[in-house]
This record gives C-alpha cells, structure tokens and sequence, in this order.
C-alpha cells in the first residue's frame, strides 16, 4: 500500500502535463500577414504585442492607456504579470529622422530604467547611436513622466563620441569624449551647466 501510494504521489504531477499536451494543437504557417498579434498568459493578461503604426497601443499603466509622444510606432511592447508595460521596441520616423528604440522600464514606478536607441537622418548626414542609463523617478501615487532621470549617457553622434554622467537631478556634470578630429576631452560642469574644469 505505502508503494503504490509512493509511486501514486511521483505520477501524479505527470498525468495532468499528459492530459494538457493531448488537448494542445499546433498549425504551421510560412508566411503570417497580421496587423497586431497580442500573446497572453493562461488567464488572459496579455504578456507581448506586436503590432505596426497604427495598432500598437498607448503606454499602458495601471490599467490606463496613455497616448505617446511619438504615434507611428511600430514595434513590441514588454508587459509585466499584471499586464502593466514594462519596455519594448519602437521603430518609428520622427520628422526627418528614422528612429529604432529598445527601452526596458522599472516595474515599481513605470519609467524607463535602460534605454538602446540611433537616430539617423533621411538624408544620411547626421546620426546617433547610444546607451541611457536612468534613475527611478520616485513613487508618488500618479502618472508625471514615463521617462526617468538621466544618469549615464553613452553616445557616438555624427563621430563625436562621448560618456556623459549626471547628477541625481539629471543635469550633466561630467563629460569624458573623443571628438571626430581624434581630439580626447574631460569636462566637468557645475549644476548649472557651467564648464569648470576642462582637460584635453
């Protein structure tokens, strides 16, 4: 009795994962045309959107939908357990600029924690490439700004390469960079934006 028992307890966790993949079904596709695709957890939260300019969604917080600065997105958006945002990936034209962006957000007050972005004109004449690194903005019950506070800043804009760092407050304070003429350069910078210090 205790073996059958024993062996009862160990096949147990098995038969349900055997009786989920019966039910489960799957269909092959080459090719899929879709204008959104929403993937969801078992309850329904949706987890991942993908979707083109016109579909994607507002930034989705607390179960509000806000409206974005820039509207013709299209892309993937990242979305928590609770189906909160959490970052995604925007390829969008602003202005005269083509523009790729991969965010990942802070999940206890939603704005951006990591950023990956270029920026590059139609006509190839100007560019930017660079990492961000943010503060949390603190928690304070509502919705003031999704982005964070800019902390660290690493950039090559038109060959201009650059790591600027910044206070608490946002505002540049050290500037370390190698310009296109191969020039190298410490700056820093007192709180009100004021070259103090300068090395080359």
């Amino acid at each position: 009795i205790l073996a059958a028992g024993v062996w009862g307890l160990l096949l147990r966790p098995f038969i349900p994962a055997v009786e989920a993949k019966s039910r489960e079904s799957s269909t092959a596709f080459d090719t899929i045309s879709v204008q959104r695709i929403n993937v969801v957890d078992p309850d329904g939260t949706t987890r991942l959107i993908i979707a083109n300019g016109a579909r994607l969604p507002g930034a989705i917080i607390h179960g509000q939908t806000y409206p974005r600065s820039i509207d013709n997105a299209a892309g993937v958006l990242f979305l928590d357990t609770k189906g909160e945002e959490t970052g995604g990936l925007a390829l969008a034209k602003l202005r005269d600029n083509n523009l790729a962006n991969l965010t990942f957000d802070y999940t206890y007050q939603l704005t951006d924690g990591i950023r990956l972005w270029k920026q590059e004109s139609d006509d190839g004449a100007r560019w930017r490439a660079a990492f961000d690194i943010f503060d949390r903005r603190p928690y304070t019950g509502k919705i003031e700004s999704s982005q964070g506070v800019p902390r660290i800043a690493l950039a090559d804009e038109n060959q201009d390469a650059d790591l600027t760092i910044s206070d608490p407050q946002g505002r540049p304070r050290i500037r370390i960079g190698v310009d296109k003429s191969g020039e190298p350069s410490i700056v820093m910078l007192s709180s009100e934006g004021k070259e103090v210090y300068r090395a080359r």
